[in-house]
């Protein structure tokens, strides 16, 4: 049961001296070596997280990934349904790459990235998630194609940046899910301010609450804080929401969750993370000069 945690990885960083480097701005080619990373980093994280943590964050890929489709691009031909269910057979098989090279054969065809995100991976996603429900693959099976869909998603994610508008001085800053302790990103938040950020502080809200005000805002840049262990699956599952509805946002985690699991939340692959204001501000505008630079 180890393969489903890797979908906390964003696999398009390198770490660089405790902080993570964005690199865009390739032409749009799918990477191959995001995915491939993506994929050794299943076996490093494999066996962190109970089965119940990765059946939770294997319901969340294929759920929000299937509900990010607009009916306008759902396959139309019988060409694009077969191409689907080839993909699925793909992203089971042994072979684990499979799934990345039919991916690579679409793009070079000409499929654009609303088509291979929002037809083929989010229509795979509907059938493993129907072949899971009906028992038709098994637990290992469903989460190694949902780890695969995850890491050709970060693959593409240079595509995404050529798109949005050059990003100003804005943020979310949000308390995971169930957090109590939320005086210290209170904090941040008007001290991010005094210094001339606009921040949209977001407390008390639920996951889905949560996802549903990041997904409608315009700031590719969002703050997480969480106070310790007991927040690891919550912070888990809204970085893989985040990913998969937003997958231009940078992320970063700040928090005593950041000093007391140092270790599981460098492995969920955040763009940065902080525990002091100084360390947080410094981050978050060195994240805003980056993604600047990509988008010109």
């Amino acid at each position: 049961m180890h393969f489903l945690w890797s979908i906390v990885v964003s696999a398009n960083q390198d770490k660089v001296k405790g902080t993570m480097t964005y690199n865009r701005g390739d032409g749009g080619a799918f990477r191959n070596s995001i995915y491939r990373k993506t994929l050794s980093d299943i076996r490093t994280l494999g066996h962190k997280m109970p089965e119940e943590t990765l059946e939770l964050l294997a319901h969340e890929v294929l759920d929000r990934l299937a509900n990010q489709a607009d009916k306008k691009v759902l396959p139309d031909s019988l060409a694009q349904n077969q191409e689907i269910e080839q993909l699925c057979q793909n992203l089971i098989s042994k072979d684990p790459m499979a799934g990345s090279r039919l991916i690579t054969e679409l793009r070079d065809r000409g499929a654009d990235l609303d088509t291979l995100y929002l037809t083929y991976l989010a229509g795979a996603a509907r059938k493993l998630g129907l072949w899971w429900d009906e028992d038709l693959i098994t637990f290992i099976e469903v989460t190694t194609g949902t780890s695969r869909i995850y890491s050709i998603m970060r693959g593409l994610n240079p595509l995404f940046a050529s798109s949005i508008e050059f990003p100003h001085r804005c943020a979310i800053f949000a308390s995971c899910p169930g957090e109590t302790h939320t005086l210290g990103v209170k904090i941040a938040s008007d001290l991010f301010r005094k210094d001339g950020w606009d921040i949209d502080l977001k407390i008390g809200r639920s996951h889905e609450e949560l996802i549903k005000e990041i997904t409608q805002s315009e700031s590719v840049l969002i703050g997480l804080s969480a106070a310790g262990e007991h927040a690891l699956p919550v912070l888990a599952k809204l970085i893989v929401a985040i990913r998969v509805v937003r997958p231009e946002c940078l992320i970063l985690v700040s928090g005593n969750i950041v000093k007391a699991c140092s270790d599981f939340v460098d492995l969920m692959r955040p763009d940065a993370v902080a525990i002091e204001y100084e360390e947080a501000e410094a981050k978050m505008s060195k994240l805003l000069t980056m993604f600047s630079g990509s988008v010109n």
